[in-house]
């Protein structure tokens, strides 16, 4: 069966013939006054992923994100589409094999977005590993444990060819890595997982949504929901602009991450346990990464962490504390890198490496009861607060997909609908161009002056929607310069007011691109250059102008920037 949004709906190089584009904040809220089927209260990958479920099923869906999409967990992650190792020491196969297969899945519906990233597991005499059962952990029998696991692991995936576990030499592992340690290092072991750009990913589902119906706002909160005669009403604020309306719904979601549903209607939400992840990001040659991440087997505490090779730079992550403040701006603490740090230098040879941003995402965990959250399940619950009115807590960015055909399922019993979930075949915005289209756009950036470099980069990032900015170019060439000091265009920015939802200039910084976390300055360069190119596609005057800039430079002093 032909996906849907093949080649015939997102054409390579040329775009979508579905147009997908943001939205004006000069509108107001007056359009989300028509009454929906479903209201998604969140828009983070969960959330996203639900709006788009429903509205590929035919309902009326209004995404409603209180913030930026994607900006809380799902762009603070550690970019990882984990299949499930760690629970196969829990013999929980049928949860590992789903994750599998949904990796499969993601790979097919949005190609350019999810790579296969081989890890390097180093075995040591001196060392265990964090997450061996402990029948596992003698030093004889870890290997071959190891070994016997990922193997496990594979069968569970049906894995072939290239994909298969394997074992290389001490030798081989210092190659790939050759700051390791070697002091007691026996061999390595290579299985692979998959890596993708959480933030992109997240905006992606939500552009697909838009594309089959749905009407998504970001910097608009819910902060009431009333029951009402025929479902729902939901009291909502234009965080940008400061106005209100109500919004009839026949149905809600609550799926907001570290933000507890609103109050009003319903029994109490599902608690949440917050644990905060941090990781570091640092130039990848001071860790000696290049195409294959590492994973630390043993922390002190008993834990795993990951060397991640990422856009050209390295992640190192992540903790697991938990969190008891703010959810809006969890912010690294010194302990936090210091741990990090410490442990990398337990396996590497260098000296402290610089680094050039340190960011926290927060884990929203079912409550289930005392114990360290590094030991908490990370799988979801749902819960159906009032009659139509669901919660879901908890989860993971791989199993997004299924977690929204869940939640979906019980909103069409609650309105009587029988439409199933199509979202395996549904192709995510940009994607479906696959190799065949690299040519093209490398010959239509050539035309307008741009080298090789920048159409790959441009491809990587955009999919088939890198040759919409491409025609941004056509349109005005003076979009083709870089902004400065980095490797995005400006032409990048136009896109993203138009078609990707930004509505302030940390949009951009933050989650569009990656200035904020990748640039020595976090983008406070280009702040001008992209507030004025914003201002131009959003309609600012002068006041609103100074007042972006000021905002952006507040935002990102609040990430710890």
């Amino acid at each position: 069966m032909p996906l849907r949004g093949s080649n015939r709906r997102w054409p390579p190089v040329q775009g979508a013939e579905r147009k997908v584009t943001g939205v004006r904040r000069d509108d107001g809220l007056a359009s989300l006054a028509q009454g929906f089927d479903l209201a998604v209260i969140g828009g983070g990958v969960v959330g996203a992923g639900i709006a788009l479920d429903a509205a590929a099923r035919g309902l009326r869906v209004c995404l409603l994100e209180r913030s930026d999409f994607a900006s809380g967990t799902s762009s603070r992650s550690t970019k990882l589409l984990h299949g499930g190792v760690r629970y196969l020491p829990q013999l929980r196969f049928g949860l590992v094999r789903e994750s599998l297969r949904e990796q499969l899945v993601l790979r097919r519906i949005a190609d350019y977005l999810v790579e296969p990233l081989d890890f390097v597991i180093p075995v040591y005499r001196d060392r265990g590993f964090a997450d061996a059962p402990a029948w596992a952990r003698h030093r004889w029998i870890l290997p071959g444990a190891l070994r016997l696991g990922l193997w496990v692991y594979d069968r569970l995936g049906g894995r072939k060819g290239q994909d298969l576990q394997r074992r290389i030499s001490a030798a081989e592992v210092l190659e790939r890595f050759p700051r390791l340690r070697t002091k007691n290092l026996r061999h390595g072991i290579v299985y692979r997982d998959y890596q993708t750009d959480d933030a992109r990913f997240t905006l992606a589902l939500v552009r697909t949504a838009v594309a089959h119906g749905a009407t998504a706002r970001n910097w608009v909160s819910a902060d009431r929901v009333e029951a009402a005669e025929d479902g729902y009403r939901l009291q909502v604020t234009d965080r940008l602009l400061g106005g209100e309306a109500t919004i009839p719904a026949r149905t809600v979601v609550a799926a907001a991450g570290a933000f507890p549903p609103p109050p009003g209607a319903g029994r109490p939400p599902l608690g949440l346990r917050l644990s905060k992840g941090t990781h570091l990001t640092v130039e990848a040659a001071q860790l000696g990464l290049t195409g294959s991440a590492l994973l630390l087997p043993e922390t002190d505490d008993g834990r795993v962490l990951f060397l991640v090779p990422w856009a050209g730079y390295g992640l190192v992550g992540t903790t697991d504390t938990e969190y008891r403040d703010d959810p809006a701006f969890p912010t690294p603490s010194s302990e936090d890198v210091d741990y990090l740090l410490r442990h990398v230098a337990e396996y590497l040879d260098l000296e402290r490496p610089t680094i050039l941003s340190a960011w926290s995402g927060l884990r929203a965990l079912a409550d289930r009861g005392g114990g360290a959250t590094a030991s908490a399940s990370r799988e979801h619950r749902v819960r159906e607060l009032a009659p139509g009115y669901f919660q879901v807590a908890g989860g993971k960015l791989t199993g997004y997909r299924r977690i929204a055909e869940e939640v979906v399922s019980g909103v069409c019993r609650r309105l009587g609908r029988r439409e199933a979930c199509c979202t395996d075949e549904v192709l995510l915005a940009g994607a479906g161009g696959g190799e065949a289209g690299a040519p093209e756009v490398r010959r239509r950036a050539a035309a307008l002056g741009l080298g090789d470099a920048w159409a790959d980069r441009l491809a990587a990032r955009y999919g088939t929607d890198a040759g919409r900015v491409i025609h941004l170019i056509a349109e005005q060439p003076r979009w083709a310069a870089p902004l400065e000091g980095t490797e995005h265009l400006q032409a990048e920015v136009v896109f993203a007011a138009r078609h990707e939802f930004a509505a302030t200039v940390a949009d951009v910084l933050l989650r569009r691109t990656h200035i904020a976390w990748t640039a020595r300055d976090h983008g406070r360069a280009v702040i001008g250059t992209v507030a004025s190119l914003l201002a131009a596609e959003l309609g600012w005057d002068d006041a609103r102008l100074t007042v972006e800039r000021r905002r952006a430079e507040e935002t990102l002093a609040a990430e710890g920037l």
